[in-house]
């Protein structure tokens, strides 16, 4: 019953969004985090122009100086597993449904005080269990903070946030709201945001927030997460290739961790790492180094990761089409024995970005290497937005071969056995992707994993097939 009153909705919604014609100027692209959103230009009543403008701007004082934006979202998604966790036992999934609603409310008090609350609710629809824990939320504050921005003069200015809250970084290799799952990545805790003219400073202190089914959602026991995040958008002859750099201090605590090759105990970690991001075009880079150090239960972490991706458009062809190469490598530990730990933690990623839709393999104790290719199919047409393709392979070693392999959780995927191979097999992804409007989206994929000469001798070897389907209305 509720995926039906969910095609309904979703349909309805659509009948309203295709008859308006006509889009506001400046209105704002719907963001994965609804916060950043300003609707304050819908003051001037001639910008009203989308059937949902009324309530994205809605006085609350005489000098509309006190304003309250509303805004949601509505995602139904099909899923269907062969073989996931290549045919082990009673985790092995079929085919689901997940449906998602997500509903927002922006209030501001004048310039420098906003309250900002988002509520969320995920249900899966199926006869197996058990359910997953990013499946099921049934009703939950998803995010509730407030904002008190502080005018330092010269476009500066200082903001203060406390309370529930998603953290997005950087391309999310390290820290994202995990938004391809049913339920998100959210924390609690403070942040301090110092914003100038090309430079945004980041200081933060939070506890990730576990979904629980039936229940509200707390905070991991003994689990914080502290850094700071400086981003500089790169000045001068560097400015027209969009260039940016990132630099930025993390650290990771939290007790009763276990890793497959040491003891369980308290994590002490701290990650240094940089980013460099540019578009001269027709070529992109992104190149993002980190090294962690720290202690684990007694010993020393001594751990890194390496990521790039260069890609070149080629403008003049038909499709515009982008072929792009990756790699990444993140270490594993060198010694099952040894007191020291080696292992990359991925700390709080939005992995399947970088490692596949499947979700089977995470940036720990991995090399990868992912060629692949994006077709723009249609633009600006009547009922497309845009058609796009895209298409990668995934070819995927174990860094150190005494180590595990690891899930896009951080969970073990297998754990390590003695004489085995280092190949842990390649993936190949296919997403086709159609945005009709503003407000509607719809996609598909499917994805193959070939299980490699590492899984076959750890345990069962079928190869995973992936198929996949949504609808996402935003407003």
């Amino acid at each position: 019953m509720q995926k039906i009153c969910a095609i309904i909705v979703l349909l309805g919604l659509t009948a309203v969004s295709s008859a308006q014609t006509t889009k506001p100027a400046a209105a704002p692209a719907y963001t994965v985090l609804r916060y950043n959103e300003d609707y304050s230009y819908l003051r001037d009543a001639s910008q009203r122009s989308d059937f949902f403008d009324p309530i994205k701007f809605i006085p609350l004082s005489a000098d509309d100086s006190w304003y309250a934006s509303l805004g949601g979202e509505v995602r139904d998604r099909y899923e269907y597993f062969n073989h996931n966790l290549f045919g082990a036992g009673d985790q092995d999934r079929d085919g689901y449904n997940l449906l998602r609603i997500l509903a927002d409310a922006d209030v501001h008090f004048g310039p420098n005080l906003r309250v900002f609350v988002q509520g969320i609710s995920s249900s899966e629809q199926s006869n197996q269990v058990p359910y997953r824990p990013s499946d099921v939320d049934e009703a939950n504050l998803h995010q509730a903070f407030v904002d008190l921005k502080l005018p330092l003069g010269d476009g500066t200015d200082l903001t203060f946030r406390g309370g529930r809250q998603n953290l997005l970084f950087g391309a999310q290799r390290l820290i994202g709201p995990l938004d391809w799952t049913n339920d998100r990545r959210t924390f609690d805790g403070f942040r301090a945001t110092l914003s100038s003219q090309g430079n945004k400073l980041d200081a933060f202190w939070v506890a990730p927030v576990m979904p629980v089914k039936n229940s509200f959602d707390n905070d991991i026991h003994d689990t914080d997460f502290a850094g700071l995040y400086d981003t500089w958008q790169v000045p001068g002859a560097f400015a027209k290739a969009h260039t940016q750099l990132e630099g930025y201090g993390l650290f990771l605590g939290k007790n009763g961790v276990t890793f497959p090759s040491e003891a369980t105990g308290r994590e002490n970690r701290y990650t240094v790492g940089t980013r460099l991001s540019a578009n001269p075009k027709p070529f992109d880079v992104d190149i993002e180094p980190d090294y962690q150090f720290g202690q684990f239960n007694g010993g020393e972490i001594n751990a890194y990761s390496v990521a790039e991706e260069t890609g070149y458009t080629f403008d003049n062809l038909e499709f515009t089409p982008r072929a792009f190469l990756g790699f990444d490598d993140a270490s594993g530990d060198r010694n099952a024995h040894g007191g020291d730990l080696d292992t990359f933690n991925q700390l709080f990623p939005t992995g399947h970005l970088f490692f596949g839709y499947i979700g089977a393999i995470g940036r720990q104790n991995i090399i990868d290497i992912h060629p692949g290719f994006n077709l723009l199919l249609v633009k600006n047409q009547t009922w497309v937005q845009s058609l796009s393709l895209r298409a990668e392979y995934y070819q995927y070693w174990r860094q150190s071969g005494q180590d595990a392999v690891y899930q896009t959780t951080g969970g073990v995927l297998r754990a390590n056995a003695p004489n085995t191979s280092n190949s842990i097999g390649s993936e190949m992804d296919f997403l086709l992707n159609w945005q009709v409007d503003r407000h509607l989206n719809c996609y598909a994929g499917y994805s193959h994993f070939f299980a490699g000469r590492f899984v076959e001798q750890t345990g069962a070897s079928e190869d995973i097939d992936f198929l996949y389907a949504a609808v996402t209305y935003k407003f």
